[in-house]
């Protein structure tokens, strides 16, 4: 059990473990796109067996992405979850129904606000080697085309409260060591950026995955105190790396081309599948 600074978050759903039964109380975390959510179509179909699993044995499944609040707050209830999610590659926590505002979320921000990270987003010119593009001067139309995203989930893309993706002008791969290079120069700033399935992300130094999964891990653990919790993550993509590295059982699902990523971690598990596919396979191994 890997634990973090945290208090409890009062009044969100949590699953607690059958009263008289044995074992381990166990919760999922897992990014969407390219994870839970296939990467071209954005189906979870091949992710429902493992979905159903959880929900089964009571195993909150905390999704963690790098969407935006209004985006991952449809998802959170089309899949019918109680738990906390993660937005903006942990710029934001959605904790569930806050009695004390009669409100369904309670959300808090980490890092910068938006508008802060656009005054600073021209300083990227400087880092990188090639020309950049935040997601906020694309219009919807370009970014349909860029995610194969309907319109109405395009507009909600571009929603941003705590991080500002961006593409690359021309071609050029940020490999892992390339990124870390980046980051070392600006960290000064306080910033920060993460790799996800098809956008880079300007973020705050700090608020990453990683530090949203480590908050809300020590909320269930205070709730579990005298149980033994273990957490598994899931993802695909070297936003997710952060989250990977705060939880017990870190996963890792092949892309859609069936590559996988560099992770740094010393032990993690490869599914065989990939996207969804591969998250089910992964949820399957707590049990075996």
């Amino acid at each position: 059990m890997k634990t973090g600074e945290g208090t409890v978050a009062s009044n969100f759903c949590l699953s607690r473990k059958t009263e008289g039964t044995r074992g381990p109380v166990y919760i999922v975390f897992s990014d969407l796109d390219g994870t839970l959510l296939d990467h071209n179509t954005y189906s979870h179909a091949g992710a429902q067996e493992g979905i159903d699993l959880l929900r089964e044995r009571s195993v909150p499944l905390v999704l963690v992405s790098s969407k935006t609040l209004p985006e991952m707050t449809e998802l959170h209830s089309m899949l019918g979850l109680g738990s906390p999610f993660v937005f903006e590659n942990g710029g934001g926590i959605a904790w569930p129904h806050d009695s004390s505002t009669g409100k369904p979320l309670r959300v808090e921000f980490q890092g910068l606000p938006e508008r802060e990270l656009r005054d600073k987003f021209n300083m990227l010119n400087t880092v990188i080697p090639v020309p950049v593009k935040s997601i906020l001067d694309m219009s919807i139309e370009e970014v349909m085309e860029r995610t194969g995203l309907p319109h109405k989930r395009a507009a909600l893309a571009r929603e941003r409260r705590s991080s500002i993706p961006f593409i690359l002008q021309e071609k050029h791969d940020i490999d892992f060591f390339e990124l870390e290079k980046i980051n070392i120069k600006l960290y000064e700033q306080g910033l920060a950026i993460t790799k996800g399935g098809r956008f880079l992300h300007l973020i705050s130094r700090g608020s990453t995955k990683g530090s949203a999964v480590r908050k809300i891990i020590s909320s269930y653990t205070l709730l579990h105190e005298k149980e033994d919790v273990v957490t598994m993550g899931v993802g695909d993509s070297e936003n997710d790396i952060p989250m990977l590295k705060e939880v017990d059982r870190p996963c890792l699902v092949r892309k859609h081309d069936g590559s996988i990523i560099q992770t740094g971690l010393p032990e993690v598990f490869i599914t065989k599948n990939i996207g969804p596919a591969g998250f089910t396979e992964a949820v399957k191994t707590l049990w075996i």
